[in-house]
């Protein structure tokens, strides 16, 4: 099994089967000593988006982050999705684990490094409760947490999807935890 793509591949393999794709980047955003760089693709009209991380120190850094969030909207078409699957694993591992009760809103929500970032997956847990429960997770996050989605430690993007799930309707189911 490969543990890594390099960006150039994921351009290749793009060029091959969907020779009309574009990539955009829609943001970039420094984070204490990291960026975030938000990479839309787009193919046939349908656009996905991922979001990579680097150290804003550098522009290597920087441009890390670009081919990594290049890569996770990649993967939302499929490509090199086997990569991610052992992440998958271990988090449906972490949920057949007793959880332990609700926490308070995190009083310090924003990242303080790389490895505390909000990950892809409760990003994008965090816009799918939004979307399916009628929540603005934007305007949610920024009145409970005072900082915006993108900004969050892990910890604390654990806490939005919970009270965002809080403030679902009863009728409808809450999604899994992501961590």
């Amino acid at each position: 099994m490969v543990e890594y793509v390099e960006w150039h591949t994921v351009a290749d393999i793009l060029d091959e089967h969907a020779p009309n794709w574009g990539h955009t980047v829609k943001d970039i955003r420094p984070i204490g000593d990291i960026v975030t760089v938000t990479v839309a693709i787009t193919i046939d009209g349908v656009t996905r988006e991922g979001v990579g991380t680097g150290k804003i120190a550098s522009e290597t850094g920087i441009k890390k982050a670009e081919h990594d969030a290049l890569k996770r909207a990649a993967v939302k078409f499929g490509i090199a999705r086997e990569l991610y699957k052992k992440e998958f694993d271990e988090i449906a591992q972490d949920e057949q684990q007793p959880q332990m009760s609700a926490a308070p809103i995190n009083p310090d929500p924003i990242a303080k490094s790389l490895g505390d970032m909000i990950t892809a997956k409760q990003l994008g847990m965090i816009r799918a409760i939004g979307r399916e429960a009628n929540i603005d997770a934007a305007r949610e996050c920024m009145n409970v947490m005072h900082c915006r989605i993108e900004e969050l430690s892990k910890r604390a993007a654990s806490d939005l999807i919970e009270h965002l799930q809080n403030l679902q309707q009863p009728n409808v189911e809450p999604m899994r935890r992501a961590s």
